[in-house]
């Protein structure tokens, strides 16, 4: 009878573990090039959660718990990226792939994952190397052509440039249908979006005063001039970035336009040790705290660089990350302004003053000799050589 129920046991162990393992999900991965370099796998699941699987060769069998819908994002050690899928428990998914060429990517399993896939193959180009605008087009275009897929919401999360388009992504949000744009996938991107759009609906920006150490405090008031450039960033700027803010400064008065550089980096060192080497030639600041602190924190910035272009009213203007962006508009608006009137007593760039020239002392009249009277003297008239 022991016996029996020993077998017995074994059985329901043997049928439980069946049970479990087919529940699990399991990603096989086929990588040309990857080797036995190791793969990492994050997702989101109450909290950011990060697994590491051991290819040989570039194959390994991944096997994780996945009870809903999960997307997950998988890079190389060095956080080369390498596939982005919708996966959960029950579901098999293949992911075939040259390393370091995302055009290669096949991935068959489910419909999101799949169509994903297809469209970043087949959009590798302009996804890693076209401009804002033409990714932001691509994306458009598909999520229009595929709105009941959650490939579509993929798409917008992963690859749309959001800063400074935020109102487009609400409105791409939107037209993908409502079961292919769950909470589980698309709550945290709503989120943001909604603090990014309440920021430009606010549509203010309220005077900012950072000390910055050594007695010096560096002050925002938008009244005080005709348009603001704020600058954000964390780590020293390209020189191409450098030199815009320069020319910007030198071709608009003082009393035009206010540029204020603003660093978001962890520690003062950092942007102390940048800004000793530079030649700025506008107000520079490091915020205690970067894009949480409490002046900074009101502004919604939403990553590095990001520039705000506001008016006298202190109203934006621009909210983006591109420089260009904000430099064509500011010049556009100030053309009339680049060069002063006659009666406009606004203080040109500090490295435009030039030293006044001495007025010319004027000579003084020549006061003709005073010819003394001598009847006697004879007066001597030459003749004229022309005769009439």
């Amino acid at each position: 009878m022991k016996g029996l129920y020993n077998l017995l046991a074994i059985a329901l162990f043997l049928t439980l573990a069946a049970c479990g393992g087919s529940d699990e999900c399991v990603v096989k991965c086929d990588i040309e090039g990857l080797g036995n370099k190791r793969i990492e796998v994050m997702y989101a699941d109450r909290g950011v959660k990060r697994l590491s699987f051991h290819p040989v060769d570039g194959k390994v069998e991944m096997r994780m718990s996945l009870p809903r819908p999960t997307m997950l994002e998988a890079f190389t050690l060095d956080n080369t990226p390498l596939f982005c899928i919708i996966a959960r428990d029950g579901e098999e998914i293949s992911v075939k792939m040259k390393l370091g060429e995302p055009a290669s990517l096949k991935v068959e399993g489910n419909e999101p994952s799949a169509a994903y896939a297809a469209i970043v193959s087949a959009n590798d180009s302009i996804l890693r190397h076209g401009t804002e605008a033409e990714v932001n087009a691509l994306v458009a275009r598909e999520i229009k052509a595929a709105p009941g897929s959650m490939a579509s919401t993929m798409l917008l999360i992963n690859h749309f440039r959001t800063p400074g388009h935020e109102l487009s992504a609400d409105s791409l949000l939107n037209t993908i249908l409502p079961e292919a744009r769950p909470v589980w996938l698309s709550g945290s991107y709503a989120s943001l979006l909604g603090t990014q759009i309440a920021a430009s609906v606010k549509n203010e920006i309220p005077n900012i005063s950072i000390h910055t150490g050594n007695d010096t405090t560096v002050r925002f008031n938008s009244a005080m001039q005709s348009y603001g450039l704020l600058v954000f960033s964390d780590t020293r700027k390209p020189d191409s970035i450098v030199d815009r803010l320069k020319s910007l400064r030198k071709d608009m008065p003082l009393r035009r336009l206010a540029i204020v550089d603003i660093s978001l980096a962890r520690d003062s060192a950092r942007w102390k040790e940048t800004v000793a080497t530079d030649s700025a030639i506008w107000q520079q600041a490091w915020a205690p705290g970067g894009a949480g602190a409490h002046q900074i924190r009101t502004l919604s910035i939403p990553t590095v660089p990001f520039y705000i272009v506001s008016d006298s009213s202190g109203h934006y203007v621009y909210r983006g990350r591109s420089l260009y962006t904000a430099d064509t508009l500011l010049r556009s608006r100030l053309a009339t302004s680049v060069k002063p009137s006659k009666d406009d007593d606004s203080d040109p760039p500090a490295d435009t003053i030039k030293k006044a020239e001495p007025e010319p002392v004027a000579k003084p009249k020549e006061i003709p000799p005073v010819q003394e009277h001598n009847p006697h003297k004879k007066t001597i008239v030459k003749a004229s050589t022309h005769l009439k």
